[in-house]
């Protein structure tokens, strides 16, 4: 009987530890990731069709306009990753749509963003006008 009584609590008390991550939630893009950013292989050239716009709570990018509703941050290897969970509209489309965007940040003002982890692209943000 104890043996029974120990298989039943046992999953209990390790199951739900085992499958928690920590994950905090922010109401705005960390300030690292704001600014102009265009792909490392390109020079910053004003109204550049590739550059990318990220403000506090907003994304700008490839034709489309996006509401960043909220970003989870998770730690990673190298610092903390960062997922935009987003609301956008892209050309004539009335209803927006919803997506995601990882931010991580490297070295030297350069940052990896992407829809997801097997396609990051690297940007260099682009001095400020």
């Amino acid at each position: 009987m104890r043996i029974i009584t120990l298989a039943a609590v046992v999953p209990l008390l390790v199951g739900p530890h085992a499958a928690t991550a920590d994950i905090k939630r922010h109401k705005a893009v960390p300030e690292t990731f704001w600014g102009q950013w265009v792909p490392v292989d390109r020079s910053c050239v004003k109204d550049d069709q590739t550059a990318l716009s990220i403000t506090a709570s907003a994304y700008t990018g490839a034709g489309s306009r996006c509401t960043i509703d909220w970003v989870d941050e998770t730690a990673g290897r190298a610092g903390p990753i960062y997922s935009a969970h987003m609301r956008c509209a892209t050309g004539e489309q009335q209803q927006p749509s919803i997506a995601n965007l990882i931010l991580v940040s490297r070295e030297n003002n350069v940052v990896s963003l992407g829809s997801e982890f097997r396609n990051l692209q690297s940007y260099q943000r682009c001095p400020a006008e």
